[in-house]
């Protein structure tokens, strides 16, 4: 699938901190995933977006919206099934705070899971 959308909620007092639906994503195409901050009315914002051992270098993250929305693009390199973990940061009242790393699944195959 091209574009897939995640859903993003943040409490610093929560365990966890944050929660992502889904939590995990698969692409199986070249697209975009856009992190949502829910609700919207959240006073944090996206600050950024990481994806780890992103060797090929086919992920970048861009903040959108003054922070309402973080979008990573995926040029989809992978010629076969591969799991990336990412990490997205956000903003509270001034303090910085990193989720813990779900991930983003590319599969040329389309087999999904």
């Amino acid at each position: 699938m091209p574009d897939q959308t995640v859903n993003v909620t943040f409490d610093p007092t929560a365990d966890p901190q944050f929660t992502f639906s889904p939590d995990e994503v698969t692409m199986t195409a070249a697209g975009k995933i856009i992190f949502l901050k829910r609700p919207p009315s959240a006073m944090w914002n996206f600050t950024g977006g990481n994806v780890e051992n992103d060797t090929r270098k086919e992920f970048s993250a861009r903040v959108q919206g003054n922070g309402r929305a973080l979008h990573i693009d995926d040029e989809f390199k992978d010629e076969e099934k591969t799991r990336y973990k990412y990490t997205i940061s956000v903003q509270l009242d001034g303090t910085s705070f990193t989720s813990p790393d779900p991930h983003i699944v590319n599969d040329p195959g389309g087999g999904g899971g």
